[in-house]
């Protein structure tokens, strides 16, 4: 993965950048509850770079890799997640995968949808359409994947996600899915929360929980203004006792490199290497779709392939 520099060749912004997006765990109502709060501005400005994207295509993927993290909270070791959007209106539909080790990555399938909009368009639903989300989790020890498929009936990611729960898994959860941008388009917070009840919970803690979520600000700004995700967490619920459970840093971050792509290249048939070789045209590019990467080959490489 290559990726663009938005720092302008300053290693040292970029690192402090980077610490500070991290995912932190945490329980409360004496354990009734546990949840997942993540800042990740730095990851949604990375990808809004890598994939060229306007400000209304930033939102809707941003969300999307918020909500993939969130949804590794409880993951562990090699396990991972996938989410993934069908849907009939401009957006098409997107891929988002993230893992344990705090990675994501993803794309849309129409990362120009916005060119179709009317220029006063602002109904996210409508951007959807009428369409499936699904989630599928590749889990170490299991030996197939566990997938769920459900309707989207809100066509927002926080509402579609916490319906998914209580269709698929029975799960209470609620979801918070947060991007600020100031005032030129441009990136300034971004991040989400996850609050899910476990077995046993009561519906008064039900209740209270659902009372702090939705007066809950604007997550994205919250950050925007320079809140930590812990303090975020002590913060808000400070009411049922939430204790911290651990955090770890997130990372927009895809594992495609120059000797994958040769690899998918080598395996070509001979007559395709060949009539690369000969034809180009040249450099011949690959792109990774996950990351937006591109890998050049020039006419030397094929030859070397064909010899």
């Amino acid at each position: 993965m290559i990726k663009k520099d938005i720092y302008n060749g300053d290693p040292k912004a970029r690192l402090k950048a980077s610490a500070q997006d991290r995912l932190f765990r945490f329980i409360f109502a004496d354990g009734m509850m546990r949840g997942g709060v993540v800042k990740a501005t730095q990851i949604v400005q990375e990808m809004r770079a890598n994939h060229e994207l306007g400000p209304i295509e930033t939102l809707i993927l941003g969300q999307a890799y918020i909500a993939g993290i969130l949804l590794t909270f409880n993951l562990k070791g090699r396990d991972r997640i996938a989410l993934q959007t069908q849907c009939s209106g401009p957006v098409k539909g997107l891929d988002v995968e993230a893992n344990a080790l705090g990675e994501v990555r993803g794309y849309l399938k129409n990362s120009i949808f916005s060119r179709e909009l009317p220029p006063d368009a602002t109904d996210i639903p409508s951007m959807f359409g009428a369409g499936f989300i699904t989630v599928t989790r590749y889990l170490e020890d299991a030996k197939t994947p566990y997938s769920g498929k459900v309707m989207m009936e809100y066509g927002t990611m926080a509402q579609d996600l916490a319906g998914y729960f209580v269709q698929s898994e029975q799960t209470p959860t609620a979801f918070s899915l947060g991007i600020h941008f100031d005032s030129r388009g441009n990136v300034k917070g971004a991040g989400g929360m996850v609050v899910q009840a476990m077995p046993g919970a009561s519906d008064d803690i039900a209740s209270r929980t659902e009372k702090i979520i939705s007066s809950v600000p604007s997550i994205g700004e919250e950050f925007a203004r320079g809140e930590k995700p812990d303090t975020f967490i002590l913060k808000h619920f400070h009411g049922m006792n939430p204790l911290l459970l651990g955090n770890h840093r997130v990372e927009f971050f895809c594992r495609c490199t120059q000797k994958a792509m040769e690899r998918y290249l080598s395996r070509l048939p001979g007559e395709d290497i060949r009539d690369l070789a000969q034809n180009g045209p040249f450099p011949v590019e690959l792109r990774c779709h996950n990351c937006n990467t591109h890998y050049t080959f020039e006419q030397s490489y094929f030859e070397t392939l064909l010899s």
